[in-house]
């Protein structure tokens, strides 16, 4: 049987562990987010959520050589009537180890609550696809989609604004027309317009004659 090596890190931060605690012969379903890990003491804070939403934070040292990890109790959230007086008489603890299964990355940490009427307890680290969203405890990263949308949208909205622009530089420009008409202004300051064969500075016997070309032949077929 081959097993994967516990690393030493296997309680990162925001790592979310989901499963169940033994309280009064029942099963009550549990998470474990670890809040804070100090890789040179491999301390470990962590919130343990239970059915009722009270928040017991817990600290302890996890022992990498031994894969072994005691979260005692030091703050009590949202207390539950019973429950809460069940904790601070007792000194309420997650006493387990971590074990490695065939599947990469999937680790639980499994053993005993130190208090009275609870028993077995058992968590397994969720990978970040599997996460709940809804976890109050848990961040998440920037989304790769949410990133790519941010830089996209603001490029193809100046490529549009782009292209508004030209249309409207496009439909204002004036249009010029031609007449023609070759314009000039006069001494006098008049304009005015020449047409070569209407010529009045010629002499008359310099008047341009219209030709026509006698070798055009017009045909036309009658269906």
């Amino acid at each position: 049987m081959v097993y994967v090596v516990v690393p030493s890190d296997v309680f990162f931060i925001n790592s979310l562990w989901k499963g169940f605690y033994e309280h009064l012969g029942k099963r009550q379903p549990a998470t474990l987010t670890v809040d804070w890990f100090n890789a040179t003491s491999s301390k470990v804070n962590a919130t343990f959520l239970e059915v009722s939403s009270t928040q017991l934070k817990l600290s302890g040292v996890y022992k990498k050589e031994e894969a072994h990890l005691l979260l005692k109790v030091y703050q009590i959230k949202n207390p539950r009537e019973g429950f809460v007086s069940k904790l601070e008489n007792d000194n309420w603890a997650l006493n387990g180890y971590v074990s490695s299964g065939l599947e990469r990355g999937v680790f639980t940490y499994q053993g005993d609550i130190h208090g009275n009427g609870f028993g077995k307890f058992m968590l397994q680290r969720q990978s970040p696809l599997s996460v709940d969203t809804d976890h109050p405890n848990h961040y998440y990263g920037t989304n790769s989609s949410s990133v790519a949308a941010a830089i996209l949208v603001p490029f193809f909205a100046l490529i549009l604004s782009g292209f508004a622009f030209y249309l409207y530089k496009h439909r204002t420009r004036p249009k010029v027309q031609y007449n023609g008409y070759a314009g000039h202004e006069n001494s006098n300051g008049q304009a005015s317009f020449e047409n070569p064969m209407y010529d009045t500075n010629l002499k008359p016997t310099e008047a341009k004659a219209v030709r026509f070309d006698t070798t055009l032949n017009t045909v036309c077929t009658v269906v």
